[in-house]
C-alpha cells in the first residue's frame, strides 16, 4: 500500500497522518544467505505530521513497530520494539533546486519530488531498514555460547576447562609489559 499525498493538500499549516504501514515486504530483505537477524512482526504505525513552506515540503514521522531477531551471540529469539523518529525535506527537482546536489546532511535528509504528489512509504520502510541496531542482540550483557560445548552462559556456567595456550610459551607469559607495575 502505497501513501500518496497530493501536493495540493499540503498546507502551510501542520497536517497529521496515522496508519499502518505494511513490513511484510521489507523481511526478505533482512535475509543474508538464509540467515535472517530481524523479522518485522506486523505492521508499523506511522504518525506523520506534514506541512509546506512555498514549494519546500516538511514531513515528520515517528514509526513504531515491533522487530523479532536472533541474537548474534546465543542464538535465542527475542523481541523489541522499534520506534525510529525521522525528518525529512522535499524540494522540487525544478526552479532554484534543478543543478543542486542533495547530501541530505544533518538531521532531516533533504529529497526531491516531481509531479503532482508524493509517495511517502519507500522513504518510511526505507527509515524501518536503516534504523535497525546493526549486530542483533538479545541484550546489551548476552554472555553467548559457550566455544567448547555449546551452553547457554546466560543461563548456566559450563564445567570446560579453558585452555592455557601452547605450554612452551608459558614462559613469555610471565614477562612484565612496559610501564607495568611502576607507580
Amino acid at each position: 500500500m502505497a501513501v500518496r499525498i497530493r501536493l495540493r493538500d499540503i498546507e502551510e499549516t501542520s497536517n497529521e497522518l496515522v496508519y499502518d504501514e505494511p513490513t511484510s515486504e521489507l523481511n526478505p530483505l533482512v535475509e543474508r544467505g538464509g540467515v535472517q537477524d530481524f523479522e518485522f512482526i506486523g505492521p508499523a504505525r506511522v504518525d506523520l505530521s506534514y506541512y509546506r513552506t512555498g514549494s519546500e515540503l516538511f514531513f515528520q514521522a515517528t514509526l513504531r513497530s515491533r522487530v523479532a531477531g536472533q541474537c548474534a551471540r546465543c542464538l535465542g529469539r527475542f523481541e523489541l520494539d522499534h520506534d525510529p523518529d525521522f525528518s525529512f525535506i522535499m524540494v522540487p527537482r525544478t526552479g532554484r533546486w534543478a543543478d543542486e546536489e542533495l547530501d541530505g546532511g544533518g538531521d532531516a535528509q533533504l529529497m526531491w519530488y516531481e509531479g503532482e504528489e508524493v509517495d511517502v512509504s519507500p522513504l518510511l520502510r526505507e527509515r524501518l531498514l536503516l534504523a535497525l541496531p546493526t549486530l542483533a542482540l538479545c541484550r546489551a550483557d548476552c554472555r553467548g555460547l559457550c566455544a567448547q560445548c555449546g551452553a547457554d552462559l546466560n543461563v548456566e556456567a559450563c564445567g570446560c576447562v579453558i585452555d592455557a595456550g601452547d605450554p612452551r610459551l608459558a614462559v613469555l607469559r610471565t614477562l612484565r609489559r612496559p610501564n607495568e607495575g611502576r607507580a
